[in-house]
């Protein structure tokens, strides 16, 4: 939860250093980024063996956990990467 929060707070400093309004992830990044967890995913002990748990959805889709290391996941949250995101600023309608 702290990455998660620096993060946040990371981009909105960006946000009004550079004028920018709001932030939309973007599509493309989006869908990469869950394509790239889901396969870490397959491999881990809470999507193998048939167990049933709340971490699957009712199709078998695990959008609960980290496939990694905390580590892993609190470098990628290190710093906040504005090419991932559509910008709309603050002179834009």
């Amino acid at each position: 939860i702290e990455a998660q929060l620096a993060y946040m707070i990371e981009a909105m400093i960006y946000m009004q250093r550079n004028r920018i309004r709001a932030v939309t992830v973007r599509e493309d990044r989006c869908d990469q980024y869950n394509r790239d967890i889901q396969s870490h995913l397959k491999k881990t002990v809470w999507n193998q063996g048939g167990c049933f748990s709340w971490y699957l959805d009712p199709n078998g889709k695990n959008t609960t956990m980290w496939p990694g290391f905390t580590w892993t996941y609190i470098l990628l949250l290190r710093n906040f990467d504005p090419e991932n995101y559509h910008l709309i600023r603050t002179d834009q309608p």
